[in-house]
């Protein structure tokens, strides 16, 4: 590269270095360097001319790009002392919106769908509360199969590089949130070995941890490898407060609820049932068994919510249980002077599990007791859509809901195995500034999920017709359960070829080019075991309707052409001591949809020595992926807010559509949790199509001279899109139909026409679907300072990272608009308009501390009361919710004879506990997407180096 680009590169990487610093600390090795004022070592530099910067396809050699990139280096993430990524990453103030991680325990007790994730142990990315799907995540610039990143061993990690901006003309469909890029270590030379541990301060969610490293390099390659290994205990959600019950908010007040379906057996009784009067239960119809076998109606008195609901949550985790094993090797080999080969690998095991309480069951699984039964006193039929032959739509019918304690509690459990191969050649064009690079990337993840303890529907009926007490279940017998099993495999298989070099010279410099193609094809098959196929005649499978899924299988195949070119325009000019402009285009043909192309302009002006004035206009696109299109039918479990809950006649008369079949003042017995049906769009019968937009960045890098070690940046934001694809949230389809009696979502709900309480919701469908169009921007602050040595020894360094979102939103055709920014929602999460971190490092001799302040905004919980008819005048239906600060500490001391270092550290120091939002949260009533549930917890870790 030209001497007059190297002013722009040392602004750049100066700015990167200590503005653009990581939500834990700014950047270590390149603060290192500052602190002894020494020059980049020659292996820093030769490090970084041979990596490309993530979101360009350019090899700037003494360069970096126009977008902002945080960039967390191996010190950085292991400051932290956790011995997975997830917990790092997802503590940066850009993530937002839901993401899971293994706080995430709820899958609606072992539900069947390839999406849903409650206890694998799994953290996602989110970047500007995009979602998961629209954060790309790398491996040296290559596609994940599996985008977990716990299950990338630690130890293989060089650094991590997050662009919070538009990558598509670099990467391709999904980066539109961004792109997360793991760069793999590949110049370790020795052994290291390192162990850790921790504990929560009430003693539980033990965690701990090996890993070994080892590497050796030589004149014509080098090669690393190592083994990790970490293990998590369990934590029940009665470990803490917070969790112990499920509540639910009403106008009056939290209230303590659980499940209706109960050991001792809830029945409920038609609406008017001449049954009813000798209880004195008034308006309501629901009865429990108080004593006896139940086989008499004076065992029976009314049920009480409150005091009589199972209390589910004393069977959740609010730390899944996780045990991981990784191995990797990482190495490249200098076949002459114009051909290397190169290759990486890494392989993961994740045994997890979640767990549920026993599994709870009525007559919408399919089973039935005849009016004749002998244990039956009251002379009705317990049935649903499949009832006893000869039963006419005009006789009474009762449902009885049951809680099978003898079978035990739920457990599902999480077999994971993820391998990824990057290897190719990559050499020269003869003595030119050429050059060449033939990759492949195969990627194949499998994950075996098994469900213990569901009950066998038909063997259950067998056993009330052969004389079992269903009044008593604990008279039944508990062989009447199956354990079935969900097989999940996710393949990709990529080839490409990219070709960089010098085009030709200009008076500012040489103008470059990146230039390739790429062939890719994603697999994804789903298979379920027959006694889970789901029957959409009935809702029903040979097992609790919870685990009833189908199989899906479908591919996806995409060509691509894509370039990108540099431009030094001015250099050394007045008002300009220089001027790049980068474009890129990429054009994508998938099987499954028209060609696509887009586009990419970014510019980078240096006015002055000290500042640096960026700005990027691209344009995204995502395609659905296979699971969006090919999942077949599942039924789900969402918690929702009813709506038509406790409302008067001239509310229902106005809301016919979403109230059909409701009666003037209705409380169902059991709410909050209903069924939801999910299916991929194509077999929907729908027609997906690919989400399209744009991404705007303006930002400023400042680094004045007169403060040596000062940087700031300050960044822009703003994302358009449309079609947005996404699966529907069981509470934005009521809620959209709420706010639109005509809305074409209101053919979405079906409710129960007749029966034993009629209204009740039968099933929402919540397909994947093109939602509607999103817009969210927001600004970016990053200062950074390497202090000065004062009176205190040592040298400190701080920074304070941010990110503001101003406006998320969604307009839904035909539904509502609304801006969600500062707000949570089932459909998009939590959305804190603001989150920042403060971190203190300071370095003297052998000993190295860290203190880290980290802020989440307050918010707003929308539609957050069960009923918000009884709301006083004026009166918001939505819940403020508070700000969280979290408070950690690290201290660090390195013992240089022995090769050894000693990290001990406390996290969440003042044990701040998450706002609670009640049954508007999947998890035991917080947001387990953003908030920390464990509490404070203690750990150490020591490392051996030879």
């Amino acid at each position: 590269m030209h001497t007059k680009q190297n002013s722009l590169s040392r602004a750049v990487r100066l700015a990167l270095s200590l503005g653009l610093v990581s939500s834990v600390t700014v950047i270590h090795a390149q603060d290192a360097n500052q602190d002894n004022n020494k020059a980049t070592p020659p292996k820093e530099t030769k490090t970084l001319q041979t990596i490309e910067v993530t979101g360009s396809l350019i090899r700037r050699v003494d360069s970096e790009t126009a977008s902002p990139i945080v960039t967390l280096s191996r010190e950085t993430l292991t400051n932290s002392g956790n011995p997975t990524l997830g917990n790092v990453l997802q503590a940066l103030p850009s993530f937002s919106g839901y993401a899971t991680n293994p706080q995430n325990n709820s899958n609606g007790g072992g539900v069947a769908s390839p999406t849903l994730e409650g206890g694998d142990g799994a953290s996602r990315l989110s970047l500007r509360g995009m979602g998961d799907a629209r954060t790309l995540l790398l491996v040296d610039g290559h596609r994940m199969t599996n985008p977990d990143i716990n299950m990338l061993p630690a130890n293989v990690i060089e650094r991590v590089e997050v662009l919070a901006s538009g990558a598509t003309t670099a990467y391709g469909s999904d980066a539109i949130g961004g792109v997360a890029n793991f760069i793999l270590r590949k110049d370790f030379s020795g052994l290291e070995v390192s162990a850790n541990g921790g504990v929560s301060g009430e003693g539980d969610g033990q965690r701990r941890g090996i890993n070994l490293t080892v590497g050796s390099a030589g004149d014509r390659g080098n090669i690393v490898g190592g083994l990790d290994y970490n293990k998590y205990d369990p934590v029940l959600a009665t470990a803490r407060d917070f969790s112990s019950y499920q509540y639910y908010l009403y106008a009056s007040g939290p209230s303590r609820q659980g499940s209706s379906q109960t050991p001792q057996g809830t029945v409920v009784l038609p609406a008017g049932s001449p049954l009813l009067p000798p209880y004195g239960c008034g308006t309501r119809n629901r009865v429990i068994r108080n004593s006896g076998d139940g086989s008499k109606l004076s065992d029976y008195r009314c049920y009480s919510g409150g005091s009589d609901a199972f209390n589910y949550n004393a069977y959740n985790y609010i730390q899944t249980a996780q045990e991981r094993t990784n191995g990797f090797v990482v190495g490249n080999y200098k076949i002459n002077d114009a051909l290397t080969y190169y290759a990486d690998f890494f392989y993961n095991h994740t045994h997890s599990a979640g767990q549920d309480g026993p599994p709870p069951t009525n007559p919408g699984d399919g089973w039935y007791i005849p009016s004749t039964n002998p244990h039956n006193p009251f002379g009705i039929t317990f049935c649903s859509l499949i009832c006893p032959p000869g039963t006419l739509p005009t006789d009474p019918v009762g449902s009885l809901r049951l809680r099978l304690t003898g079978a035990g509690t739920r457990l599902h459990t999480f077999d994971t195995t993820n391998i990824q191969l990057i290897t190719g050649l990559r050499g020269t064009f003869g003595s030119s500034s050429w050059t060449w690079d033939l990759g492949i990337n195969y990627g194949h993840s499998t994950r075996d999920q098994k469900d213990y303890h569901e009950v066998n529907i038909a063997g259950f009926q067998a056993a009330i017709n052969a004389g079992g007490n269903p009044f008593a279940q604990e008279t039944l017998p508990i062989s009447v359960t199956d354990n079935p099993e969900y097989h999940k495999t996710n393949t990709t298989k990529e080839v490409s070829f990219n070709v960089s070099g010098d085009l030709f010279q200009m008076p500012a410099g040489a103008v470059q080019l990146s230039a390739g193609a790429l062939y890719r094809k994603q697999e994804m098959d789903y298979q379920v075991t027959s006694d889970a196929v789901l029957d959409l005649s009935t809702f029903t499978c040979g097992i609790l309707a919870e685990g009833c899924g189908s199989p899906g299988h479908g591919t996806i195949s995409a060509k691509e052409l894509y370039g990108e070119v540099l431009i030094p325009l001015l250099a050394d000019a007045p008002f300009a001591k220089s001027l790049n402009v980068n474009i890129g285009v990429r054009m994508s043909d998938y099987d499954i949809s028209s060609t696509s192309t887009n586009k990419k302009i970014a510019v980078e002006w240096k006015p002055i020595e000290d500042l640096l004035v960026r700005g990027t206009v691209s344009q995204v696109f995502r395609v659905p992926n296979p699971d969006e299109l090919y999942d077949g039918p599942t039924a789900t479990n969402p918690t929702v807010t009813d709506p038509c809950l406790n409302q008067s006649a001239s509310y229902l008369a106005a809301h016919s559509a979403l109230c059909q079949y409701v009666p003037v003042n209705w409380q169902p017995s059991g709410y909050g949790q209903i069924t939801g049906l999910y299916e991929g769009g194509a077999v929907a019968g729908l027609k997906l199509h690919p989400e399209h937009g744009k991404s705007f960045d303006l930002g400023f890098v400042y680094s004045p001279s007169w403060a040596e070690g000062l940087s700031g940046t300050l960044d822009f934001w703003h994302i358009t899109l449309n079609d947005l694809l996404t699966p529907l949230a069981a509470q934005t389809v009521l809620d959209n139909c709420a706010s639109n009696n005509s809305s074409s979502y209101c053919g979405l709900i079906y409710r129960y026409s007749s029966g034993v309480e009629p209204g009740s919701i039968y099933y929402i469908s919540t397909s994947e679907i093109n939602l509607g169009n999103l817009s969210t921007s927001g600004v970016d602050l990053n200062v950074a300072y390497v202090l000065p040595e004062f009176f205190v020894p040592g040298r400190f360094r701080v920074a304070f990272n941010s990110t503001y979102t101003g406006t998320y939103k969604v307009n839904i055709p035909g539904g509502t608009s609304a801006d969600y920014a500062g707000s949570y929602t089932q459909q998009y999460g939590n959305l804190n308009r603001l989150r920042a971190s403060v971190t203190l490092n300071w370095k003297f001799d052998n000993w190295s501390a860290q203190w880290q302040t980290r802020y989440i905004d307050h918010f707003s919980v929308l539609n957050a009361y069960v009923d918000p008819v009884n709301l006083p005048a004026g009166v918001s239906s939505s819940l403020p919710r508070p700000s969280i600060t979290y408070n950690s500490a690290k201290l660090g001391y390195a013992i240089p004879a022995w090769h050894t270092s000693l990290d001990v550290g406390v996290d969440n120091l003042t044990n701040r506990k998450p706002s609670s939002i009640y049954q508007n949260g999947a998890n035991y009533n917080v947001d387990t997407a953003t908030y920390d549930t464990l509490g404070r917890y203690f750990w150490g870790r020591v490392t051996v180096k030879f």
